[in-house]
């Protein structure tokens, strides 16, 4: 696992939309498994890849339904699976109505950290390669960011990749690897310890 981190503003978010594809790179290349990101079909790089925007939406529809991404035949134990692996089936299974919730579309239904755990199994939907993670600390609480990190741990024990952006220490507390990220431009990178001293 790498951690961003860098003040608002740096380019975290930048960088996060660049890895995803959303933007192109001003310059040099970003590979997924040797390939570039535009060699992958936009559907095919969406399976591979988990995201976790900072700012978190929630479509109109069930709760299963937003975590399948909208797909018109969810996948029931891929939904069940991805909310187990995000800390969050005992959270909707807590709801009304479990994953049959239907959702508004609006923010004042759910708590905001329970947006972002519904968020975060979405970005675990499908079995990703890799999970971008962009301020997954900013609407949870102590408990929420001990699952997140559990979920972390979790995935990186699965031998995946996770990039998390942010400026709050709890959130790196997994992180292998640091990036400083300041004006746009890479300040320090390495292991995390040796980062930090620095």
């Amino acid at each position: 696992a790498c951690g961003v981190i860098g003040p608002s503003g740096s380019g975290k978010s930048t960088l996060a939309r660049a890895l995803l594809g959303y933007w192109p790179a001003a310059a040099g290349e970003i590979r997924l498994d040797g390939a570039t990101l535009d060699q992958y079909a936009p559907d095919r790089l969406g399976r591979h890849v988990g995201y976790l925007p900072q700012s978190v939406t929630l479509f109109a529809g069930t709760v299963a339904e937003n975590i399948a991404r909208m797909a018109p035949e969810p996948d029931a134990k891929a939904v069940v699976d991805a909310a187990v692996r995000a800390n969050a089936h005992e959270m909707i299974t807590g709801l009304a109505d479990g994953y049959d919730t239907v959702l508004d579309g609006s923010d004042g239904q759910l708590s905001g950290g329970q947006r972002q755990r519904v968020a975060l199994a979405r970005a675990l939907y499908g079995d990703p390669v890799l999970l971008i993670l962009d301020e997954p600390n900013s609407a949870l609480d102590a408990e929420g960011s001990e699952a997140l990190n559990a979920t972390v741990r979790d995935f990186k024990a699965r031998g995946r990749a996770v990039v998390i952006m942010t400026h709050r220490p709890q959130a790196i507390a997994e992180c292998d690897r640091l990036m400083v990220i300041d004006g746009g431009t890479l300040a320090a990178v390495g292991p995390r310890d040796e980062v930090l001293r620095k």
